[in-house]
Parts: structure tokens; sequence; C-alpha cells
């Protein structure tokens, strides 16, 4: 995403909005030097933000730590372990950006193909 819209990735920042009937995420930033409002609002094109997911889902299945990252068990990584399959290499974000601090993260629950949420979609 920060190569798209022009913002370092620690200038970045993301909310989510989760409950029974709905969700959400918001990425948001503080303009300034580093970028404009302009590329982030652009990305939120109802074209754009489709490739931006497929691009996501493409990149997680696969980490340059893999397979080391990707069958960490129970025994998890990252901090007090709290993390399954996710590492800098692949889905850990700059501390300022995520407001879990980097915690509970597992790309096995978003794209394997037993226990994942999202199947393969062409």
């Amino acid at each position: 995403l920060e190569f798209l819209c022009g913002y370092p990735a620690a200038s970045l920042q993301e909310r989510l909005y989760v409950n029974k009937e709905m969700q959400g995420v918001l990425i948001y930033t503080v303009a300034g030097a580093e970028g404009s409002f302009g590329g982030l609002v652009s990305l939120c094109k109802s074209k754009s933000i489709g490739e931006l997911i497929k691009s996501a889902l493409h990149r997680a299945k696969d980490c340059a730590s893999d397979p080391i990252c990707y069958h960490t068990d129970k025994q998890g990584q990252g901090t007090a372990g709290l993390n399954l399959a996710a590492c800098y290499s692949c889905a850990l974000l700059p501390e300022t950006s995520c407001e879990e601090f980097n915690s509970f993260l597992d790309r096995k629950l978003v794209v394997d193909k037993k226990i994942g949420f999202i199947v393969d979609r062409k």
C-alpha cells in the first residue's frame, strides 16, 4: 500500500471495526510532507480497492521466511508467542501503524486451504 499511495508505511495507521452485522477497516494518516491524501483516497475507488484486496490475498500466501513462518504451530512467534504464520517478512507493520501492536496475527486464518476464511478466487 505504501508504494501505491505515496506515504511511508510508518505514517499509515489502521483501525478495525468489527461486529456481527458488519465489518470495516479505516486506513488513515496525517497530511504532511511525506505524501498527499489524494494518493490514499484514489485507492478507495471500487476497482482499485478490489485489486488491492486481491493483491494482498495473493501476497499472503507466500513469505520469504516460509516454510518456517507458515508452519509455526502451537509455540507461536513474536512477543509472548502471540503470532503464528506472521513475521517481519510478510505481515508485521511498523509499531506506530498497528493499534493491536502486531499481536494475534496468522496468515493461515486467511489463506490456508483447510482452515482459511478466504478460498481461492480467480
